[in-house]
């Protein structure tokens, strides 16, 4: 219990935003460490499956293997990057928060189209697009469940102002 909770009955301002950004980044954790299972699971779906897993990529050399690894880190870097940035704009703007959540769906599903023309097979086209919809939920989910949240924080803000402004 802090000195101001102690003196009021009531948490302190600090104290609420502190713990609130770490729930947030908590979660946002767990939403990529889960994005990241689910593509894995996919992968080794595909392997179970029979599809090669290969594909000729527009920049690199072709022939590209998908591996475990490339699965893991080509999720969790770029979402956990994505994630980061909507928690960082979130504490400026409602409206840029929604703006970068839109657009982190958009580049997310837009990069899925691509990988399935360079797959060597079907099903790994089909992997693949699927390994790319996964982040963009993820983004979309973070995103608007940071909105919901500060919306929240902004309605309480202002009744406990217009409640004070009374006293």
């Amino acid at each position: 219990m802090t000195a101001e909770t102690a003196r009021s009955g009531h948490p302190s301002a600090t104290a609420l935003h502190s713990s609130s950004w770490r729930r947030e980044l908590s979660v946002a954790a767990v939403v990529v460490i889960v994005a990241t299972l689910v593509n894995l699971c996919l992968y080794l779906t595909g392997r179970v499956a029979g599809a090669t897993l290969r594909l000729d990529p527009a920049v690199g050399p072709a022939d590209h293997q998908i591996t475990a690894p490339d699965v893991a880190w080509k999720t969790a870097i770029p979402l956990a990057a994505g994630v980061l940035v909507l928690l960082l704009v979130r504490r400026r703007s409602i409206r840029w928060l929604t703006v970068l959540t839109v657009l982190g769906v958009i580049v997310a599903l837009g990069t899925g189209a691509v990988p399935p023309f360079g797959a060597h097979d079907r099903l790994t086209g089909v992997l693949l697009a699927g390994m790319h919809t996964v982040p963009g939920v993820a983004i979309a989910l973070v995103g608007f469940a940071l909105r919901r949240a500060s919306t929240g924080r902004a309605r309480a803000g202002a009744a406990e102002r217009a409640a004070d402004r009374r006293r």
